[in-house]
């Protein structure tokens, strides 16, 4: 399998008076639908992702990271096979990027929805009262010496795989 053709595209202006999903094609909607509802399907009383994430939320995805407008486009060109499992696997192998965009753009407008929020039990972020004094709980329980151990860990954005520790 050989890596598909990147889609040529206009620069998008990211200001907040222009409509970032201006001349983003009803095909282009409908395939990201149709991508979300499989990234995220209905389950459990949840509405799945391609109900939830109108054109409304896609805007405040779209104006809160302008950067993701061009990789999205791309993501959603035609030719990238036939159905959302498909244009996933080959993204997947051979644009991780633009499959990190995608999915970015699908968990932003879906967890940042009012009802699925409310839904989750989840009131967004909270103020949280700090006191300089106090040594946090989570240090005394040994919860984050787990995670220091282990050390860092993150997918390089280049190639979709899981980055490795320079000394391991």
């Amino acid at each position: 399998m050989t890596a598909p053709d990147t889609a040529p595209s206009t620069p998008a202006d990211a200001s907040v008076d222009t409509d970032p999903l201006a001349g983003f094609e009803a095909d282009r909607r409908a395939t990201f639908a149709a991508v979300a509802d499989h990234l995220i399907p209905a389950a459990h009383g949840m509405a799945s992702a391609g109900k939830v994430v109108s054109a409304a939320r896609l805007r405040f995805v779209l104006r809160a990271r302008p950067d993701l407008l061009e990789p999205l486009r791309a993501a959603l060109r035609p030719g990238l096979g036939d159905g959302p499992a498909a244009r996933i696997a080959i993204l997947e192998a051979h644009e991780p990027d633009l499959l990190a965009a995608l999915q970015l753009v699908v968990v932003g407008g879906y967890y940042t929805d009012k009802n699925v929020r409310e839904r989750l039990g989840y009131p967004g972020q909270l103020a949280k009262q700090l006191y300089s004094w106090k040594y946090p709980e989570y240090m005394e329980e040994g919860l984050i010496d787990q995670v220091l151990a282990r050390g860092p860990v993150w997918r390089d954005p280049a190639t979709g795989r899981r980055a490795e520790r320079p000394d391991s």
